[in-house]
């Protein structure tokens, strides 16, 4: 029996409201919300083939991007066809486009609606 992991079963991202999270990001995407557990503080979405669990955070700070002092965290970087539709419907679901974008990009840095970063790259 090999000591490796075999399997990334989630990844989880806190939250100021898990259910409210897992739901954008299942809109977004296409995906679904597979279990929202307000008792626990927990929600699941299954996004693109892959789990992403989400917590609820008491005291949840916002991370502020591209500014370190409340660090990004982590980001998602998603392929989209259009950038422009992409960025249009995620605008549409509680997302924001990042005032500072990276100099000559050819993708769009958004924010989710609790301040995390992510990428729609063509």
């Amino acid at each position: 029996m090999s000591n490796h992991v075999t399997e990334l079963i989630a990844f989880t991202i806190d939250s100021s409201d898990a259910g409210r999270l897992a739901q954008f990001y299942a809109d977004l995407t296409g995906g679904e919300v597979t279990g929202v557990y307000p008792e626990y503080g927990y929600a699941q979405a299954s996004v693109l083939g892959a789990t992403l669990n989400f917590q609820t955070v008491q005291d949840y700070t916002r991370p502020q991007w591209p500014g370190q002092d409340q660090p990004q965290q982590y980001h998602l970087d998603l392929r989209v066809g259009d950038l422009e539709g992409a960025s249009d419907h995620a605008r549409s679901l509680g997302a924001s486009i990042a005032d500072t974008q990276p100099e000559g990009a050819t993708w769009r840095v958004m924010l989710d609606p609790d301040g995390h970063p992510f990428c729609l790259c063509p």
